[in-house]
């Protein structure tokens, strides 16, 4: 009799057991979704920034070019400064070409973390590259401006100046939130999947 009991008490708990376990599958798939889910909101802020950066540099092509034509800066600074925009588009196209969104929700979470990465590497590339030029075209863009007498190009000269410190500022500002997003992203990511994954 006192078998019985035991072995009913045994089936008994393996059943509540059996209930915890379906309870805690099922938060964890929640908690997956959720954040997967937020992920891929902070993976499409970072394609509306790459847009938005693009559309910039786009209208500033021939907006340059106007002004700069305008205030008699030579033809090579234009050229160059032109240049230099069509390759800032291209680069920022290529850095997030391949990853999706929506890949977030469905997708293999490696293969997005390795995207995601790239994202970086290819970021930090940049401006690595994009500072020394800036730094030069900055200083090319004072003396074109300054060599002249005309009191309103060197007024440009000067607004070019404080636009730059703010331009730098917001900038760095701008970089540091986007590394810090997408190391939150891999971080998440390797929560999910319990895998090593390298955060440069």
């Amino acid at each position: 009799m006192e078998k019985d009991i035991n072995i009913e008490e045994f089936e008994m708990m393996k059943k509540q057991l059996d209930v915890l376990k379906d309870k805690l599958d099922k938060e964890t798939i929640i908690n997956e979704q959720l954040m997967r889910r937020a992920m891929k909101e902070d993976v499409s802020r970072l394609h509306k920034d790459a847009i938005i950066i693009c559309c910039v540099a786009l209208l500033g092509i021939p907006y340059c070019t106007w002004i700069f034509s305008h205030f008699n800066l030579s033809d090579l600074f234009i050229g160059v400064t032109d240049v230099f925009l069509v390759v800032a588009i291209i680069y920022t196209y290529i850095t997030h070409k391949g990853l999706n969104a929506n890949d977030l929700l469905d997708g293999n979470l490696v293969d997005v973390s390795y995207k995601i990465t790239k994202i970086r590497r290819l970021g930090a590339l940049w401006l690595r590259l994009s500072i020394p030029f800036i730094i030069i075209w900055f200083a090319w863009f004072l003396f074109e401006t300054l060599k002249q007498n005309a009191e309103e190009v060197r007024s440009m000269a000067y607004g070019g100046i404080v636009g730059g410190i703010i331009g730098t500022i917001l900038g760095t500002i701008k970089y540091r939130k986007n590394r810090k997003k997408t190391q939150e992203i891999l971080l998440q990511i390797k929560e999910l999947t319990g895998k090593e994954l390298s955060i440069q």
